[in-house]
């Protein structure tokens, strides 16, 4: 009898024992798959942020007593990360769990996590970490990619990718009222403000354009009162002071060529600008030929009455200023008179115009064909 209550025990005890097991594989490899599923469906919606065709911007204030906490709290509740926990956790593997510098911070929605981190522990004035660059007036998106490739910050392919693919409309109100119709080369053409800007060597494009967009933001916000008072909207001002930019090279002509161009959208006459076409062509040229000139784009302004589709290039702020304000006369014509100095001459009547150009001999890249 004893004999078989042993045996009884022993077997009880092996069901038991074998159960427990069971159920701590079951327990296991539930909590391996939730663990699983929960980890995948954070880098999955990570992986669609960063690569959203719509970027956002926000403004991180750090101060000297700001905390990882507090980061990731207001990174997630702006939806610039997406998950709380596991963005700390990557603090910890990146040791960056402390040592913030304070200050603001412009972070785009694109930007990892560890970009972010990067981002808020690696000082701007650490001149090893940061390059420099420069974007002159009259540059155009183009000449901006080439420029930021030459000088191994993003390649050329990166920028213009992030130009074209990526909206920044979200952001920036100014971008939202472009017209939606226009066959435009670059929609951002005239809004990437040229300046020197100083950024991190690991600075994507995203970065690049929204700096530039914010800095166009504070150049134009400064002529909100101009806007207003004018007929024109925000993007037409921007592409007459692209053009201008493109026209004269003295700072005391800017205003008189804006007139010009007012002028003559006001009396519904071509523009007849060579910029607009040199635009649309792959490289510039000395002497525009009749078939340039008939290029059917809308950005020929032999060929269509107003402002082409939109900005041939990034005005600075001496441009945008002028088209702003223009200067009030009568005229509607200019010639270089003075190919040096970049001077012109200003004329109010058509004879006055062909006596200048024959009196300059003005032959490369004319305006006002007839």
């Amino acid at each position: 009898m004893a004999k078989k209550r042993g045996i009884s025990r022993i077997l009880i005890s092996t069901v038991l024992s074998f159960t427990i097991l069971i159920i701590g594989i079951v327990f296991c490899y539930k909590a391996i798959v939730s663990s699983y599923n929960y980890t995948f469906n954070i880098i999955e919606s990570e992986a669609i942020r960063e690569s959203s065709k719509d970027v956002s911007k926000m403004t991180l204030t750090i101060t000297e007593s700001t905390n990882l906490d507090e980061i990731a709290k207001m990174l997630y509740v702006q939806g610039f990360i997406s998950d709380m926990k596991y963005f700390k956790l990557e603090a910890k593997l990146y040791h960056a769990t402390s040592g913030y510098i304070p200050g603001k911070y412009d972070i785009s929605s694109n930007m990892s996590s560890t970009e972010i981190l990067k981002r808020l522990t690696t000082s701007i004035k650490n001149e090893e970490e940061t390059i420099k660059f420069t974007i002159p007036e009259g540059y155009t998106i183009n000449q901006i990619a080439q420029t930021l490739e030459d000088k191994n910050i993003v390649t050329k392919e990166a920028f213009l990718d992030a130009v074209t693919n990526k909206s920044y409309d979200a952001e920036y109100s100014f971008l939202r009222d472009i017209p939606t119709n226009g066959n435009y080369q670059y929609k951002l053409e005239g809004y990437l403000f040229p300046d020197t800007y100083i950024v991190r060597k690991s600075v994507t494009a995203e970065e690049i354009i929204i700096m530039m967009l914010n800095r166009f933001e504070d150049i134009t916000s400064k002529y909100a009162a101009y806007l207003n008072n004018s007929s024109y909207s925000l993007h037409e001002i921007i592409t007459i002071a692209s053009i201008i930019e493109q026209e004269a090279k003295l700072s005391e002509e800017r205003p008189i060529i804006s007139g010009v161009i007012y002028n003559r959208l006001r009396d519904h006459m071509r523009l007849q600008m060579c910029s607009s076409v040199q635009y649309s062509l792959n490289k510039r040229k000395a002497n525009l030929t009749t078939d340039d000139l008939a290029k059917d784009t809308p950005y020929n302004t032999y060929l269509y009455e107003g402002l082409p589709v939109g900005p041939i290039c990034m005005p600075g702020e001496d441009c945008i200023r002028a088209a702003f304000s223009p200067e009030e006369h009568d005229y509607y014509y200019f010639v270089v008179d003075d190919e040096e100095k970049g001077t012109h001459f200003f004329s109010s009547t058509l004879d006055e115009h062909a006596a200048a150009k024959s009196r300059y001999k003005q032959n490369n890249d004319i305006n006002f064909t007839e």
